[in-house]
């Protein structure tokens, strides 16, 4: 859990995914960038990072957390 909270913390912009996630529940690549200010090619690397550490999932072109995101997304936001 520790190496996955540092990971997030680790860079502003997946830290900024996981809790737009975390209070949108879910969203399209297109309205992250939006809500993000992060265009939308640099969304879809965060996304390949966080899908392969098993934080986020997909499910027909929408995105959310995981029960590990969010867990990781709980215990950031209690920093």
């Amino acid at each position: 859990m520790e190496d996955m909270i540092g990971f997030v913390t680790g860079n502003k912009n997946r830290q900024k995914l996981l809790s737009l996630l975390g209070s949108k529940h879910e969203l399209d690549v297109d309205r992250l960038a939006k809500n993000m200010h992060v265009a939308t090619p640099s969304v879809k690397k965060i996304i390949d990072e966080m899908l392969e550490k098993g934080l986020i999932k997909q499910e027909n072109g929408f995105y959310g957390l995981t029960e590990l995101g969010d867990s990781v997304e709980k215990r950031i936001r209690a920093i």
